[in-house]
């Protein structure tokens, strides 16, 4: 009897350790049988967990606290691809762009999503009113005779200055196949008119993540593949976009409100990140970085005027570039400093924490 005891013993413990031997296996790394999407940027996971639910683990790809302009990936990175069975991509980023053919090569039956297919992408640099002011203040300091124009603003000539990408077929390659759900139309965005960003120089802006507007065309976009991924799930991934949808249009309340009611509506930033936030609802935003560099004290002494001049209030700063230019701005023109975070992992914060800034300060 008792050696029947002993052995019962034995063997539950030996049950109990097998469960716990399985139990720590699953939770790290990705399990057997796990799903898993890769995402380029932190802001785009919370669009997949939000649809998808628990279906599918997100791997991000760029860390947290890193410059996507000159971040490059490690060996380990790169590998955790091997695993996954899509890449979201913002479609824009210039990692992206560098590395794209080591992502494929490393996973080549991997799907893949562009996120800026449907987007009415802008361009990336000065605004054109921003260069006249700045020009007028250099070729004052020299001495020179001003019309009140900038020198050089012929270089616009010809150009279509409506605020998109021209040329860029928003619709190629369109997947809208998918259900046609509430909340947001699936269509990629019409022509929206003028832009304080709209004369820029250089590549599409890849912060389109940022304005609720544009969030609605990724939100759909995000599903559609996710449905093609998992058919099955069809109608549970429709409610939960319905659900992420009503989450989108609350924050774009929000910042409508706060921009409406905003007596000045201009802003300055270190890095652009803002652009498609202003566009769509009514602000303008003012770079501080040189080129992509810190600025120098030519340049400062310009955008303490520029400041000055439009009694701006509030100066933004994403947390991963270094604060000493934007706080030497603030100290000379008494506007306020503060740290946002466009790669927050936490969409909706990233933009309400902009929106309450504006509301408060503008």
């Amino acid at each position: 009897m008792a050696n029947l005891i002993a052995m019962r013993r034995h063997t539950i413990w030996m049950l109990l350790l097998a469960f716990l031997i399985s139990s720590c296996g699953n939770r790290s790394g990705t399990g057997a049988g796990e799903r898993v999407i890769t995402v380029t940027i932190p802001p785009f996971a919370w669009f997949v967990e939000g649809i998808a639910g628990g279906d599918f683990t997100v791997n991000v790809l760029l860390p947290n606290g890193a410059d996507h302009h000159i971040w490059e990936p490690l060996p380990a990175q790169i590998n955790s691809l091997s695993g996954s069975e899509a890449l979201i991509i913002n479609g824009q980023l210039g990692f992206e762009e560098a590395w794209m053919k080591r992502f494929m090569q490393v996973n080549p039956d991997m799907k893949v999503l562009d996120l800026s297919r449907n987007i009415s992408l802008i361009g990336s640099g000065e605004t054109v009113a921003e260069e006249e002011y700045l020009s007028y203040v250099s070729d004052a300091s020299a001495g020179a005779d001003h019309d009140g124009h900038a020198h050089g603003a012929d270089t616009t000539e010809g150009a279509d200055h409506d605020g998109h990408a021209h040329g860029a077929d928003t619709t190629e390659g369109d997947g809208h196949d998918g259900p046609a759900l509430e909340g947001g139309s699936h269509e990629a965005h019409p022509d929206k008119g003028e832009s304080h960003d709209s004369h820029t120089h250089g590549g599409p802006d890849p912060h389109y993540w940022m304005s609720p507007e544009e969030a609605m065309v990724m939100a759909h976009d995000i599903a559609d593949f996710l449905i093609a991924l998992n058919p099955g799930s069809y109608e549970e991934y429709g409610a939960n976009l319905v659900t992420v949808l009503k989450r989108i249009v609350e924050i774009d309340s929000l910042v409508r409100q706060a921009v409406a009611t905003a007596p000045n509506k201009t802003v300055m930033i270190y890095h652009p990140a803002l652009a498609y936030m202003g566009r769509d609802y009514g602000f303008e935003q003012i770079s501080f970085e040189d080129e992509g560099k810190s600025p120098s004290p030519a340049r400062m002494k310009q955008l303490i005027d520029l400041a000055r001049e439009k009694e701006i209030k509030t100066i933004f700063i994403q947390a991963e570039y270094d604060l000493r230019n934007a706080q030497s701005l603030s100290a000379e023109t008494g506007a306020e400093l503060i740290v946002i975070n466009p790669m927050n992992r936490n969409w909706p914060e990233a933009v309400v924490e902009v929106a309450k800034a504006i509301g408060d300060r503008l």
